[in-house]
């Protein structure tokens, strides 16, 4: 009998590669519901306003000093449980019903590297053949070699890689150090979901994993612009290829600190021990609602999982410092500072008018035309928020935060703030949003949110929620006045 890989179009991605699932580096609590610090919250009243433009960012601060990427008598950061290929090579004998699809994802190996480790031609396998299984040292080697260096110890022009290795798809400048396995474990999925984002197509925090929200992307950019990821022999398409790698790095700046709250880093506490518990007292009591940590800065940035990012950078301990290097998905930066630079909004074009559709309360989905030109991910933040027919886009409010009176049977005297800040609940921006046969504006619109990671999963304040990266996007895609339709 023969075994014969299904379709391109289903498998494409899981070809790539089978990574290890997204978990944290500590053992995290028993799962909220509510966004934290929001618990009695979410049952009021609120208002938006635009916060003060003057506002946006913190003071200047004092860089902190450089702080060396290992200190001998900080405690072990807890290590992640993170499954990865074989240490060393096995075998294994093809049962009824394995495609190298199956095996790769059961070993955390690519359908490549069981190819190029086997010899196969092709795809085809038989029930009761034997593979070997490469191992972490065997996966190593498939790598291209590094560039030869010159008398002065500098890399010269790249070799071509050899013909049985994969394509090298790890990273698009020269790293700084050596990459971790989770992150070259993960490098040909994150290479797709990073084209996908860059094509405006994303799928919210990039983690190297596959799911219905990547599956979502994948199928939405598949039919709109066919063959435009992989070659009908499932390999990267030469856009894909052109992007240069899966991975960059950025060094934190010390500028970079202004949108970082100088609070205690997380590697301070004991191990095992829950994050500190952010209340309303915590949110309402500061001026500007900035990232908890350079890690929430930079994951921001580069459109990545906050755990992913400290899963294929186990080296760092002081992400707050700058001069710290990260490894990042090669996206095109979130870009705080300039993300609301005026004009915000596009002006109307008659002759390419552009429509946005909601589809089933998870998708966003905007057209010029007929032609689909960006998706990403949506979701409610109130439960039982639902929309029909046609709404119109109002405009943007920049910098938005919140007021209310608190609970409408004990308000308070002076109304209660939610500052501007990325770590608002509504993030960088709101879009007004109208019924089409009423201009009054609704109190809930498009927004961004405080977390991306969690936005499916918790209750919030606000309307509709998007990351702050794709929320960006869509405000310089959508004119006032643009349809907004529901399917």
């Amino acid at each position: 009998m023969v075994v014969k890989i299904p379709s391109l179009l289903r498998l494409c991605p899981l070809l790539m590669l089978a990574s290890a699932s997204a978990q944290d580096v500590t053992a995290p609590p028993p799962p909220a519901t509510v966004e934290p610090g929001l618990e009695q919250a979410v049952k009021w009243k609120w208002q938006i306003e635009p916060g003060d433009a003057g506002a946006w960012a913190m003071a200047a601060a004092t860089p902190a000093p450089a702080a060396p990427t290992t200190d001998p008598k900080a405690p072990e950061a807890p290590k992640p449980p993170v499954r990865t290929a074989p240490e060393k090579a096995l075998d294994h004998t093809v049962a009824r019903g394995e495609t190298l699809t199956v095996i790769a994802r059961r070993y955390v190996v690519t359908v490549e590297h069981i190819k190029t480790f086997n010899s196969l031609k092709n795809d085809v396998i038989r029930i009761g053949q034997t593979l070997r299984i490469p191992g972490i040292e065997d996966i190593k080697a498939m790598l291209p070699p590094p560039p030869p260096k010159d008398d002065k110890g500098n890399a010269s022009s790249s070799p071509k890689p050899a013909a049985s290795a994969p394509p090298p798809v790890l990273i698009a400048t020269k790293p700084k150090r050596a990459l971790p396995p989770a992150a070259w474990g993960a490098a040909a999925l994150v290479q797709t979901q990073v084209f996908l984002d860059r094509q405006g197509f994303t799928i919210g925090p990039i983690d190297g994993t596959t799911g219905p929200v990547y599956e979502a992307a994948f199928k939405t950019f598949e039919k709109a612009r066919p063959g435009q990821l992989f070659t009908p022999d499932g390999q990267p398409s030469e856009q894909m290829k052109a992007i240069g790698g899966a991975y960059t790095e950025y060094e934190l700046r010390p500028d970079d600190l202004r949108w970082i709250a100088p609070m205690a880093e997380e590697p301070s506490r004991k191990k095992g021990a829950p994050p500190p518990v952010v209340t309303l007292s915590d949110l309402t009591s500061q001026g500007f609602l900035a990232y908890r940590s350079g890690w929430e800065f930079v994951s921001e940035r580069f459109h990545a999982s906050e755990a992913f990012l400290r899963r294929i950078n186990p080296h760092i301990k002081s992400p707050n410092a700058p001069g710290t290097t990260f490894l990042v998905p090669n996206v095109i930066p979130f870009e705080i500072e300039n993300a609301l630079a005026a004009p915000v909004q596009p002006a109307a074009d008659p002759s390419a008018p552009i429509k946005a559709t909601i589809v089933e309360l998870k998708r966003l989905i905007i057209r010029r035309g007929e032609e689909v030109i960006a998706s990403m991910p949506i979701f409610v933040a109130r439960p039982g928020l639902r929309g029909r027919g046609t709404w119109k886009v109002l405009d943007v409010i920049p910098h938005p935060r919140f007021t209310s009176t608190g609970d409408p049977t004990m308000p308070t005297p002076a109304p209660i703030v939610l500052a501007p800040g990325p770590n608002n609940p509504a993030g960088i921006a709101w879009i007004n949003l109208a019924k089409a046969t009423d201009p009054k504006p609704l109190p809930y619109g498009l927004h961004g949110t405080s977390i991306p990671g969690y936005m499916m999963r918790q209750e919030s304040i606000g309307g509709f929620r998007l990351t702050n990266w794709d929320l960006a996007r869509v405000i310089r895609l959508l004119p006032a006045g643009s349809d907004l339709t529901w399917e």
